[in-house]
């Protein structure tokens, strides 16, 4: 008997988000009534109790914070600065993973070089499928929408649902690459190891504009690295070029 297909983590993730927008509609037609028992879901739709959910998921982490980080924003990222960098001190480690469309942010940019410095863990990849923070394994809060910073968002305490969203965000820390490092200043020039930062950009899914900007190289240079080092490779594709540079430790 033939064996069946292994299943993809992108249509099982898929799968995950298709449930939860059911919850998030179930909760719009019953307010007021737990769609799970013990009110383990709540849904989020106004800015202010948005980040006071978000800024107390933070306050209440003991072990860990881990976040899916992408534009819009409610408030700029630079208002949570400070209290992600006290909570770093107070030894809460932080992973976070980007999404690329980070890097047209100076607001973030900004902030991050501060943060890695300060202990978070920080990965890019080339597509985030919602924003989310997970505090522990305790609480997680979710945005099921990209077209407003507080739009649907769900507030999920222990059960099934938590117990999947954290095995996605640990799928997609497994996918994500490094961060490039970045100046504390938050200006870009071009670091020290240009060829190493253009791979992690290839490879997080930055165009040759977006890497000829951030690395402050003119766009000649960028498409001249960017193929010399996909020759070097044997890569088909600008991605395929960060993974195996990747798997030859050369990132």
């Amino acid at each position: 008997m033939a064996e069946s297909p292994a299943s993809d983590p992108l249509d099982e993730l898929d799968a995950q988000l298709s449930r939860l927008r059911s919850v998030a509609d179930e909760l719009r037609g019953s307010r007021g009534k737990p769609v799970l028992t013990g009110n383990q879901v709540e849904l989020i739709e106004d800015g202010p109790t948005l980040l006071q959910t978000y800024e107390q998921l933070q306050k209440n982490a003991k072990r860990e914070v881990r976040v899916l980080d992408r534009p819009p924003y409610a408030t700029p990222p630079s208002t949570q600065q400070a209290l992600e960098l006290k909570r770093l001190s107070e030894g809460v480690g932080y992973r976070a993973i980007y999404g690329t469309e980070v890097f047209e942010s100076e607001d973030i940019m900004g902030v991050l070089p501060e943060l890695q410095s300060a202990g978070e863990r920080s990965r890019v990849l080339a597509q985030v499928p919602m924003k989310m923070a997970v505090g522990d394994d305790d609480t997680a809060l979710i945005g099921l929408t990209k077209r407003a910073p507080a739009e649907s968002h769900l507030l999920i305490r222990s059960s099934g649902l938590l117990d999947g969203l954290i095995a996605t965000f640990e799928m997609l820390w497994a996918l994500a690459i490094p961060m490039p490092g970045l100046p504390f200043s938050g200006e870009f020039p071009a670091l020290r190891s240009p060829d190493r930062d253009i791979l992690l950009l290839l490879a997080g899914g930055a165009t040759d504009d977006k890497i000829s900007r951030h690395l402050r190289i003119s766009p000649r240079t960028t498409q001249r690295r960017v193929r010399a080092l996909m020759e070097a490779l044997g890569a088909q594709t600008r991605f395929q070029a960060g993974v195996q540079a990747a798997r030859r430790r050369w990132i």
